[in-house]
């Protein structure tokens, strides 16, 4: 029988470098891949899974198809793959480097409510294989198990299952900001300090969240 998942208490995490944290409260908010490609920014991820995302694989629930790299997207966990991979220094950047990453947290039902096509993937939305589909209640169907693991051997597809937000999600829509210590959170403070940010999220040293 699958959980029953209420979208409103169902957290969503978006990770990125500290580093941009300055430009994304400058433009108000998470821009999708292809947006922020055209930015200066740190990558924090592989560049051929992102080309990939970009250019080769489509969100077909949607009525236009747009492609994976057309949405900012979210896990459904903290501590995740992706951060592992990162951190074990395989996208470029030095081993060790996650302390620099923050955890930005949402709730699905408010990304979900903000007005941009969404979508959520079974699994790695940068997969060929991944399935994608419009519906809430899709939500229940994922592999909860998995995503919760703190091992997933064989379950790397099901853990970096993704909601996907089209375009944008505004800077309210973040509830708390997740860091590894408190020299990056005091980092994060100050950032939200001098842009002036109406909008001041919880920033807490979540040291859990990272390997």
């Amino acid at each position: 029988m699958s959980e029953r998942r209420d979208p409103n208490t169902t957290a969503a995490f978006h990770i990125t470098d500290v580093s941009n944290l300055p430009a994304i409260l400058t433009q108000g908010g998470l821009l999708a891949d292809n947006r922020m490609a055209q930015l200066t920014h740190t990558n924090i991820g592989y560049d051929h899974i992102k080309q990939r995302r970009l250019t080769e694989i489509r969100v077909d629930c949607c009525a236009d198809r747009p492609f994976v790299g057309e949405f900012v997207p979210f896990y459904y966990c903290p501590r995740s793959v992706m951060l592992y991979v990162i951190n074990g220094g395989r996208t470029g950047r030095p081993p060790g480097c996650q302390k620099t990453v923050v955890h930005l947290v949402c709730s699905v039902g408010e990304l979900a409510r903000l007005g941009a096509d969404w979508a959520i993937s079974d699994g790695n939305a940068g997969a060929y294989h991944a399935l994608f589909a419009g519906d809430l209640a899709k939500l229940d169907e994922l592999d909860w198990a998995a995503i919760r693991a703190g091992s997933w051997k064989g379950l790397t597809h099901q853990k970096q299952a993704e909601f996907l937000v089209k375009g944008f999600v505004p800077w309210s829509a973040v509830k708390a900001v997740g860091c590894y210590d408190q020299t990056v959170a005091s980092t994060v403070l100050s950032m939200l300090s001098a842009a002036k940010s109406q909008h001041v999220p919880k920033v807490e040293v979540r040291r859990e969240w990272y390997y």
